[in-house]
């Protein structure tokens, strides 16, 4: 599906955006798991692919995922932090209407403090579209954005580098 995302910095003013929703456990209809938005943004530098799952909102929990029974009410964290201009940061979405699933959301940053503050807003369009689209954080990021911390980073490296190599098989 496509969207338009209006924002500030770390984000374009405004750009159409490819995004996709999920369910990443893959439970049954109406059971409780952990929600997914995925944003492919394009920037100056590139596309920024910015994948985001529920999560909680708070300084500690904001680093584990956390299952959610729906949409409405769940916070949509980054769970691991960027690093840019030396300083750690964390992104979260939050549904800004009530479907199910939301068609708009506000996208909020913070630092190591756990303030957050609004950055931007995304509208989806076309809720039904579910076309495969490959999102890879690793590949697809501004330059001078870094994934953080550096060696959990190296990780997901190798990891998305299999899935890439998995893909071309299929």
């Amino acid at each position: 599906m496509t969207g338009e995302l209006t924002g500030s910095a770390p984000f374009p003013s405004s750009a159409t955006v490819t995004a996709r929703l999920s369910k990443g456990a893959g439970t049954g209809r109406g059971l409780p798991d952990v929600l997914g938005l995925a944003l492919r943004i394009p920037t100056g530098s590139g596309d920024w692919d910015v994948l985001l799952s529920t999560s909680g909102s708070g300084r500690f929990s904001r680093l584990l995922p956390r299952f959610a029974g729906r949409w409405r009410g769940a916070t949509l964290g980054s769970i691991l932090p960027y690093r840019h201009r030396g300083e750690l940061w964390w992104l979260m979405a939050v549904p800004a209407d009530a479907g199910e699933p939301p068609s708009r959301f506000t996208v909020h940053a913070s630092g190591r403090d756990a303030v957050w503050r609004q950055v931007a807003e995304v509208r989806l369009h076309d809720l039904s579209d579910d076309t495969p689209i490959a999102f890879d954080p690793v590949l697809n990021r501004p330059a001078e954005v870094e994934l953080a911390p550096r060696w959990l980073a190296a990780l997901r490296e190798q990891a998305y580098a299999g899935s890439r190599r998995g893909r071309r098989v299929s």
